[in-house]
């Protein structure tokens, strides 16, 4: 029985190492005939840069065949049952268009986080009024989901969204100032 379950764990772990690989970043938006006419030095400088896009409130990012937009952020009263534990709700309205052959699934738990102006990361939290929909789910081949991720944050000068993919290394960072939050 131990020989079957150390067989199991040891197929598992070999799975998940294996899954594991680099994200392919890239601006939604980029020229990739530019690209073509860059030199080779140029091109070492680039693999040389870290996997990391910092992007701005309605930009959108390729990531591993995904388009992922950031279309606002803003601050939510909540509701009657809402109070903050921090001082203050801030709500993001993503958008993920699957440009791959296969279905993808999004995991607001997973896939975002928050960060204050400290560097204090934050995961997502409840709100029961003032969401329209949740951003998890499967998006098949070509499709489209449309989300909100609610955050229960201290007040900061400014804020920046984390889209990783757990399971990959690299990430795409949107810079939100709070004087843009609507």
């Amino acid at each position: 029985m131990k020989k079957v379950l150390f067989f199991s764990f040891t197929m598992m772990l070999i799975f998940m190492l294996a899954a594991c690989g680099e994200s392919e970043i890239k601006e939604a938006d980029a020229d990739t005939d530019t690209e073509s006419a860059k030199d080779d030095s140029a091109e070492e400088k680039e693999k040389e840069k870290p996997k990391t896009q910092e992007l701005a409130i309605g930009d959108a990012v390729e990531f591993d065949g995904m388009k992922i937009t950031l279309n606002e952020a803003r601050i939510e009263p909540g509701g009657d049952f809402d109070e903050p534990q921090e001082e203050q709700f801030v709500v993001v309205n993503l958008t993920a268009e699957n440009n791959t052959e296969e279905e993808q699934t999004m995991s607001s738990i997973m896939n975002v986080e928050l960060k204050d102006a400290d560097g204090y990361a934050y995961t997502t939290t409840i709100l029961t009024e003032g969401v329209k929909a949740q951003f998890d789910g499967s998006i098949e081949p070509g499709g489209t989901l449309r989300g909100e991720i609610p955050f229960d944050v201290p007040k900061s000068d400014s804020y920046e969204l984390h889209f990783s993919n757990p399971f990959k290394s690299g990430k795409a960072i949107w810079k939100i100032p709070s004087d843009q939050l609507q």
